[in-house]
């Protein structure tokens, strides 16, 4: 055990300190482009260290890294003598784009390797006891599992009962007394060494702000720490009862986490299977958000009449589902929309509304322009370039995984959504230049290179060869239908989670 627990701990420290590196490069980056673009003078973008890597030095990744044989010695002889307990998290907020807060709780280095560890032994052993319908925090399936579970049950019917429920503050409700009577009722494999770890990430208390961190504070009496790999199997465990009722009345249904979406041809059978979920989230103590949940409804094509309330679409992660196709989420093509308007802002409109574009940048082509479109792909395509892209179309997709927004989405098939979103961005990225050459004429800019002046359509397509090198500057703008059919086209070859990702798909 001492080379895996070390090698999970180091693991641990060096994937926090590539990312910590990567914002780095990445401001310097971001600081380098702003000093381009305009006369003014451009200070660095500062690269802000964790506060909470300096409350304790078990949060901090590069101490841990140096110190792993140590800690590694420590923390097994801890386990064996059942005296482990991990170091009290640590909470900060995130501010949230509706102006909310979102607090985001953080373990020791250490504590994240340890339940990361144990994790994918409980996971592993555990398998058979976890329903095929049961899609979150699983190494074997993934959302797009449940994507297409739910195209083979919707694509033949003409209408169906549905009822989409999830439930309030799940992960901070959960009652320890009905976790553990879950895990010995339904006799999950677990060693003795394994509970304790259970029990003292259970224990583990609430995440405290910086200001107020003591690594005494009192153990959490009810619902299991968010923040760490060991909590969810837990809330996969803690609604197993549910998945196995739901199986028992034989309706449809998925579940990721607490989202549950549930299906049938019977309106009987399924107003029983929300009464069981009812049932369930009172004994798992958490309510269900009525807020978020539709409760039943029909589900029926666009168009048809129903005689009860009805609805053509479900959502579920990230997806919008009908009887015939899948699609983007609306939520999800917002944020999308919204991303892709602060890159056109920032690169084009931002200096010259300040008055301080660097003239520059107005050379041959329009560099600002350029690093947009470079910007744009990298968010839409990952690591490809256009030549890449038509290659891969063109020839055949190999197995490899895709990066950017569209991996997370091979199995979209409704391409007039596609179609939309590229309309959108070629007419919001000419209107965009229309109002920076009206700017820019105004600051005494008469003559301004490509792609100024060209039209919607030559926008759409620009390339053109470098006098410098020979080479061809390719303009064109990146398009979601492109991107979306190579990656479709590679997951029916190879199957969607080889080829696509999970995890959040709308961040640059």
């Amino acid at each position: 055990m001492t080379t895996s627990l070390q090698g999970a701990i180091t693991a641990e420290a060096c994937k926090l300190i590539r990312r910590h590196e990567r914002y780095a490069q990445l401001l310097a980056e971001e600081t380098e482009r702003r000093r381009r673009r305009t006369t003014e003078n451009v200070s660095a973008l500062q690269v802000m260290r964790p506060a909470y890597w300096d409350l304790t030095p078990a949060f901090d990744p590069y101490l841990v890294r140096a110190r792993k044989k140590a800690i590694s010695h420590s923390v097994r002889n801890r386990l064996s003598a059942r005296t482990y307990t991990p170091v009290p998290p640590v909470c900060y907020s995130v501010p949230k784009k509706d102006g909310g807060e979102r607090l985001v709780a953080v373990f020791p280095v250490a504590d994240n390797a340890v339940s990361q560890y144990y994790f994918r032994s409980l996971l592993r052993k555990n398998h058979p006891r976890l329903s095929s319908r049961s899609y979150a925090y699983r190494e074997d399936l993934t959302v797009h599992d449940a994507i297409q579970y739910i195209q083979a049950e919707f694509g033949t019917r003409q209408r169906l009962f549905i009822a989409e429920y999830d439930f309030r503050d799940y992960f901070n409700s959960i009652s320890h007394d009905y976790l553990f009577q879950v895990l010995d009722e339904q006799r999950y494999l677990i060693t003795q060494r394994e509970m304790h770890v259970i029990k003292s990430f259970l224990a583990a208390p609430e995440p405290q702000a910086m200001l107020d961190y003591s690594i005494t504070a009192s153990p959490r009496t009810r619902g299991v720490p968010q923040g760490t790999s060991i909590s969810l199997f837990l809330a996969n465990v803690a609604a197993a009862p549910l998945d196995r009722a739901l199986e028992r009345l034989g309706v449809g249904f998925v579940r990721y986490a607490d989202d549950t979406l549930i299906w049938s041809d019977d309106y009987g059978r399924i107003c029983e299977a929300v009464d069981w979920l009812h049932e369930t989230s009172r004994a798992i103590g958490s309510e269900v958000n009525l807020a978020k949940s539709e409760g039943v409804r029909l589900l029926v094509r666009p168009g048809a009449r129903a005689e009860l309330a009805s609805t053509t679409q479900v959502n579920f992660v990230g997806h919008k589902i009908t009887l015939r196709t899948v699609e983007m989420r609306d939520t999800a093509v917002r944020k999308v929309k919204e991303r892709l308007r602060e890159l056109l802002f920032f690169n084009l409109l931002d200096a010259p509304l300040a008055g301080h574009l660097n003239s520059r940048q107005l050379g041959r082509v329009d560099r600002d322009y350029y690093v947009f479109i470079l910007q744009a792909r990298r968010y839409l395509y990952g690591d490809l370039s256009e030549k890449g892209l038509r290659r891969l179309r063109a020839k055949g997709s190999p197995l490899r995984r895709f990066k950017g927004l569209m991996a997370f989405y091979p199995l979209i098939d409704d391409t007039q959504v596609l179609a939309d979103l590229d309309s959108w961005l070629a007419s919001q990225a000419w209107l965009t230049l229309r109002r920076r050459a009206e700017i820019l004429r105004k600051q005494g800019f008469t003559t301004l290179p490509p792609p100024h002046g060209l039209s919607l359509n030559d926008l759409i397509k620009y390339r053109r060869k470098s006098k410098t090198t020979g080479g061809e500057i390719d303009m064109r703008l990146p398009s979601f239908r492109r991107i979306a059919n190579v990656v479709s086209q590679a997951s029916r070859l190879h199957g969607p989670n080889i080829v696509g990702q999970g995890g959040q798909p709308y961040s640059y």
